[in-house]
C-alpha cells in the first residue's frame, strides 16, 4: 500500500465516517447486544450515516454512548458524526471524552489543536499538534497546522521546520507546498515561494481553485500579470466561470494589486479548504466536508468555504440543509448570485419546487437582464413541464446574446425542446439546428433532432443517420439507444427495433419509457404475453401520468394496426438529459 493510501486512511478517520463492515459490524452488535439502549441506537446510528444524515447519526450515537460512555469506538463515531453536522462544541466535547480513554488518539487531538488555535491558545494548540505522533497524520497534516501556529506566535524557528516539512510533500495536489510558498512570501522570501509554487504546478496544483487564486495574486504581487492572465485564462478554460477568477481578471486590468494573507488563522483555514477541493474531486465528499467543517469553524466569514459546504451538502443528498447554507452567502458578496441559484435548485431537489422559482424570480426583479438567473428559472420552469414559462425565460436569456459563442448551443437547445413541445415545430428546428451547428454536433441535440424529424415523417434517412452517430459517440447511453431502436419501430423496422429496444432495456433496466417501447416491438412481433408483461413493468417504474393511462389502454386492448407516421405524445429520448 503506498504512503498516499495510508495518509488517505489516516484523515478520513477523522474527516470522514467510514463504512465499518458487515463483519465487524455484527461483532459489534453482539459486543453491545446486552445492553439494549445501545444496540438499537447504535444500528439507528449506522443506518442514518448510510443515507448521509450527520444530524441523525450525532443523536443516536449519543443515546449509545449513554449505555456505554467509555466505548472508544462510539465516542470516535458521535465525534466525527458531529463534525459532518457542523456542531463542532458537540464535537470538542466528545474529543475532550475520547482523549480520557485513548490519550493517544489523533483525531481528537486535531479537533483539540483547531479549537485552542481558534481561541488564540498557541502554546495548547501546539501541544495538541506534538500529540499527533506520527504516521500520514504526524507527517502531512500536522506540519500545515504547525505552521500557521508558529506564524501566529512568531516563532520562526518552528515556522521553518514546518515548512522544510511541507516542502518534501506532494501529496493533495501540492497544497503542503502552496502552505510553504504562502508563509515564505509573508517572511519576504518572494523567490523561494516561486520555486514551490512552481513544484506545485508540476504537482497538478492548476486545476483548482484555491491554488489559482493564490498562485495567481502572488504573481500580481511580482508584477507578473500576464503570467497571471494566462493562469485564470486556463481556469476557466478548464471549468465554468467562477465569480472570484472573474474578479482577478478584472483586477488585472485596474492596475491595483491583492494584498497577501498574512492572517494565520485564515490561512490554515483556506489550507483544509484545499485539501478538501482536492478530496472533493476525487469524489470523497465525507473527507472533504470533514475538512471544510474544520476550515468553518477557524473562518465563519469566508464565503468560498460556505459555499463549499453547501455545495457538498447538496452532493450528499442533504438538499434543506443545503439551501439554507446557501442562504448565509452575504448579499455583497461575489458569491451572492451563484448562491441564490443553488439555493433554488436545493429547493426545487427538496420537493419545494414553487419556493425554488420565487427565489430565482425575486433575483430577476433586481437583475432582470441576468442571463444565467433567467436560464436557471427556464430549467426549473422546464422541469416541471410548464413549457409556456421555461420558454418564456429562454427567450429572454436568447434576446441577451451580443455575440454567439459555442457555449450559447445550450441555450438554443433548451428553447428549441420547449418549442416542440408546445407544437412550434417550425421555430423549434430552427433553433435545434442552430445548437447543432454551434455545438458541432453534440450528441444530445443530434439524437433529439434526428428523433423528431423520424417521429414526424420528415428526412428519415437523415433522421436515422444523425441517431446512429449519437449512439455511436455514446454507445452506453440508454435514451440514445432507445432513440435508435424507437426509430426503426416508427419506420416499421419491428425486428430491428426489437433487438435495439432490448439493449436499450439492457442499459436502462428500469426506465418507463425505454420498457414502454420494449412492450410495444414485441407486440408487433407477436410476442403479445411477453409485450403485456413489459408494460407492467413499465407501470411499476412510474410513469408520467399520461403514458400510465396509454399503457393501461395497451394491457386492456393492445396495440391497434400500426398507424401511420405522427407526433407521439412523449417528448423524444434524451432531450431532459441536458
Amino acid at each position: 500500500m503506498t504512503k498516499r493510501h495510508y495518509l488517505l486512511i489516516g484523515l478520513a478517520a477523522i474527516c470522514v465516517i467510514v463504512a465499518i463492515g458487515v463483519v465487524q459490524i455484527s461483532q459489534k452488535v453482539e459486543e453491545i447486544i446486552a445492553d439494549q439502549g445501545a444496540a438499537g441506537a447504535y444500528l439507528a446510528a449506522r443506518q442514518a450515516v448510510l443515507l448521509n444524515d450527520a444530524d441523525a447519526a450525532g443523536d443516536y450515537w449519543e443515546r449509545a454512548l449513554a449505555a456505554r460512555p467509555k466505548d472508544d469506538e462510539l465516542l470516535k463515531s458521535a465525534m466525527q458524526a458531529q463534525v459532518l453536522a457542523g456542531d463542532f462544541n458537540a464535537a470538542l466535547k466528545l474529543a475532550r471524552r475520547l482523549i480520557s480513554v485513548t490519550p493517544q488518539n489523533q483525531q481528537a487531538h486535531i479537533l483539540l489543536s483547531v479549537a485552542e488555535f481558534k481561541r488564540t491558545q498557541f502554546d495548547v494548540a501546539l501541544e495538541h499538534v506534538d500529540a499527533i505522533g506520527g504516521g500520514p497524520l504526524g507527517s502531512v497534516l500536522a506540519p500545515n497546522m504547525e505552521l500557521w501556529i508558529a506564524l501566529a506566535r512568531d516563532d520562526e524557528e518552528r515556522g521553518a521546520a514546518a515548512v522544510k516539512k511541507l516542502t518534501r510533500a506532494s501529496l493533495f495536489a501540492g497544497v503542503p507546498l502552496v502552505q510553504a510558498a504562502r508563509a515564505l512570501e509573508i517572511n519576504g522570501n518572494s523567490k523561494a515561494a516561486a520555486t514551490h509554487y512552481a513544484e506545485a504546478v508540476r504537482a497538478g496544483a492548476a486545476r483548482y481553485l484555491y491554488f489559482v487564486l493564490s498562485y495567481g495574486a502572488f504573481l500580481e504581487r511580482q508584477n507578473e500579470t500576464e503570467r497571471a492572465a494566462k493562469l485564470y485564462e486556463f481556469y476557466h478554460g478548464t471549468h465554468l466561470e467562477h465569480a472570484h477568477v472573474s474578479a482577478a481578471q478584472a483586477r488585472l486590468g485596474s492596475g491595483e494589486k491583492p494584498p497577501i494573507e498574512d492572517d494565520p488563522m485564515a490561512a490554515m483555514a483556506e489550507a483544509f479548504a484545499a485539501i478538501a477541493e482536492a478530496m472533493q474531486n476525487e469524489s470523497r465528499f465525507d473527507l472533504a466536508l470533514g475538512y471544510l467543517r474544520l476550515a468553518q469553524h477557524l473562518d465563519g466569514d469566508n464565503e468560498l468555504i460556505a459555499f463549499s459546504v453547501a455545495q457538498l451538502l447538496g452532493a450528499r443528498d442533504r438538499f434543506v440543509d443545503a439551501a439554507e447554507q446557501f442562504s448565509t452567502i452575504d448579499k455583497g458578496g461575489l458569491l451572492y448570485r451563484d448562491a441564490q441559484i443553488q439555493r433554488a435548485q436545493m429547493l426545487f431537489e427538496a420537493g419545494a419546487a414553487e419556493a425554488a422559482i420565487a427565489v430565482l424570480n425575486q433575483q430577476l426583479r433586481l437583475h432582470p437582464n441576468d442571463r444565467d438567473l433567467l436560464v436557471s428559472l427556464g430549467d426549473l420552469y422546464r422541469s416541471e413541464l410548464r413549457f409556456a414559462e421555461a420558454e418564456n425565460s429562454y427567450d429572454a436569456a436568447v434576446a441577451l446574446i451580443e455575440k454567439e459563442r459555442p457555449r450559447d448551443w445550450h441555450l438554443y437547445f433548451v428553447r428549441g425542446m420547449m418549442r416542440e413541445r408546445l407544437g412550434d415545430w417550425d421555430m423549434a428546428e430552427i433553433d435545434l439546428q442552430r445548437a447543432r451547428k454551434l455545438s458541432n454536433d453534440e450528441p444530445h441535440v443530434l439524437n433529439y433532432l434526428g428523433y423528431s424529424w423520424i417521429d414526424k415523417g420528415m428526412y428519415l434517412d437523415e433522421g436515422l443517420k444523425i441517431i446512429k452517430q449519437a449512439v455511436k459517440e455514446q454507445p452506453k447511453n440508454g435514451s440514445f439507444v432507445d432513440s435508435l431502436g424507437w426509430a426503426h419501430y416508427r419506420l416499421g423496422n419491428y425486428a430491428t427495433a426489437l433487438k435495439v429496444l432490448e439493449r436499450a432495456s439492457q442499459l436502462e433496466p428500469t426506465d418507463p419509457v425505454i420498457t414502454d417501447h420494449l412492450g410495444d416491438a414485441l407486440w408487433r412481433m407477436k410476442r403479445e404475453v411477453e409485450a403485456r408483461y413489459q408494460w407492467r413493468k413499465a407501470l411499476a417504474f412510474e410513469p408520467t401520468d399520461e403514458d400510465r393511462a396509454k399503457i393501461e389502454r395497451k394491457l386492456l386492448t393492445g396495440l391497434g394496426a400500426p398507424e401511420k407516421k405522427k407526433p407521439e405524445a412523449h417528448m423524444p429520448r434524451g432531450g431532459t438529459a441536458i
